[in-house]
């Protein structure tokens, strides 16, 4: 049974990659999937991230482009590799740019055949934005996607995935493109003529001088810190040393704050002058011991050779404050959000530490960057209030299917009597005004209603009576409709 639920997994993610159309219900039984497992680890700020995801769901058609999918899963894709012990640095990536998704069909199966792994994309900056643990091992770009961009940002694409060492290929049609891809700097061009077994035979060539330089190359070119594969044997290292003479570790993740948005402002090649000093600047600020490793798009991991918590503050510190001081082009700041977790037992995996670090390093996003925050039990179970207001026989009725468990938030149900404004989350049911309690919470909902509340108009004279105040109709009123409602707040509310 459980290794059919794994076969249904792989076949959903294999579907989102090289599929024309994926079904909605797809995606929501691999979200439902991935909830049920990071509970079960205890990740409680992932089930955060997948919750937004499936809200995002709901909103959209029974069907999905290819597009869709991809971008409706790419916040938690690398959750779900983690978990499935897939190791993406290691899988032979081939991304095919093309308008036509006939071209992508034909050269699939083919690509299949060597042993690697197909995607299709329509624009430059999709394969730009792929996830850095994904570099490809060769990109096939059809020429007639040319005259959709400028000059200059094909330039530029060609410019940064020579920098990844990913081998560039045109699929052509006359002398004068394969002059001219050459010239921007790819590395082979495919005219008509050419046949598919001799096609093959050369995207086989490529891939494999590919993977040998990935495999020589332990440093990434753009930051000058260490790749995901010197993470590997590094963290390998230190948990056998752990095993050995119990020596525990503290392992980080350093986060750049907002870093998409200064992509969009200034240009990804000013982000990528940013992620160059950052890089160099923190390798500046810990010791020689300590080891840096460029973890994601913006991310960087840092594996510190001590696990006192004074020292470590003091580290981390000083790379949070040293990277606050420094000045960039158009007098522009960065700040850095550092989560760390201390690593003091085997048997888990270097994906499971990682996610404890993220879990730190999304708290200190939430309690609002530049700042770090060490992984504990606290941060786990941290949680908020929200109060449901409804009538004491509402209460009752409703008593025992009510949902309590929140991932963030206490859930904390209350009678009329006991409302009072403030800036809590807070939810209030309305029921039919005839009885004196409701008539006053109405009342009071209208002269003070607290910024975060959400009310909920039981019946339509409910609603007319409140005006535009209200937030939410329920045309029946019945229990199951009043719990999904609840439901359907609770998941809304802000992390």
């Amino acid at each position: 049974m459980k290794q059919q639920l794994t076969d249904r997994i792989h076949k959903i993610l294999a579907q989102i990659t090289s599929a024309r159309q994926i079904q909605t219900t797809d995606i929501e039984f691999l979200l439902d999937w991935m909830k049920q497992e990071v509970k079960q680890r205890r990740f409680m700020h992932l089930l955060e991230i997948f919750s937004r995801v499936e809200s995002d769901v709901r909103e959209l058609p029974a069907v999905l482009t290819q597009a869709e999918a991809m971008a409706l899963i790419a916040p938690v894709k690398r959750y779900i590799h983690t978990i499935l012990g897939i190791e993406q640095e290691d899988e032979d990536l081939v991304l095919i740019l093309s308008n036509n998704f006939a071209t992508f069909s034909r050269y699939k199966p083919r690509v299949e055949k060597l042993g690697a792994r197909p995607v299709f994309l329509q624009t430059l900056e999709e394969a730009v934005e792929y996830d850095y643990e994904d570099v490809p091992k060769a990109i096939i770009m059809d020429v007639e996607l040319w005259a959709r961009f400028p000059e200059r940002a094909i330039q530029s694409f060609v410019s940064k995935m020579k920098k990844l060492y990913v081998p560039l290929i045109v699929i052509g049609t006359n002398e004068h493109y394969r002059l001219a891809a050459y010239s921007y700097g790819f590395d082979d061009y495919w005219e008509e003529w050419v046949p598919m077994e001799e096609r093959l035979v050369r995207l086989g060539h490529h891939i494999e001088k590919a993977r040998l330089v990935s495999n020589a190359l332990l440093v990434d070119e753009l930051t000058g810190a260490f790749n995901r594969k010197y993470l590997k044997a590094t963290f390998s290292r230190f948990m056998s040393r752990l095993e050995r003479s119990g020596e525990s570790f503290t392992l980080a993740l350093l986060d750049i704050d907002h870093f998409k948005q200064l992509n969009d402002t200034f240009g990804h090649a000013y982000g990528d002058e940013v992620l160059h000093r950052v890089a160099e600047e923190v390798r500046l600020a810990i010791r020689s011991s300590d080891e840096l490793i460029r973890y994601g798009g913006e991310e960087f991991l840092i594996i510190l050779n001590v696990s006192e918590r004074h020292v470590v503050d003091a580290v981390l510190e000083r790379v949070r404050s040293r990277i606050e001081e420094m000045t960039f082009t158009y007098e522009h700041h960065v700040t850095v959000s550092i989560g760390y977790t201390r690593v003091c037992q085997t048997g888990m995996t270097l994906g499971e530490w990682c996610a404890y670090a993220d879990e730190a390093l999304y708290k200190a996003k939430r309690d609002g960057r530049n700042r770090i925050i060490r992984y504990s039990t606290a941060v786990r179970e941290e949680k908020r209030l929200a109060y449901v207001t409804m009538s004491p026989e509402k209460y009752t009725m409703l008593a025992e299917q009510l949902p309590k468990q929140h991932r963030r938030y206490e859930v904390i149900y209350r009678p009329y009597d006991r409302y009072a404004c403030n800036d809590h989350m807070e939810m209030f049911i309305l029921d039919e005004s005839s009885t004196t309690e409701t008539r006053g919470t109405l009342s009071a909902v209208k002269e003070q209603r607290g910024k975060y509340s959400h009310v909920l108009a039981l019946s339509k004279r409910t609603a007319l009576e409140l005006g535009t105040l209200y937030d939410d109709l329920a045309e029946q009123d019945h229990h199951d409709v009043i719990t999904e409602k609840i439901e359907q707040w609770l998941e809304k509310l802000p992390d």
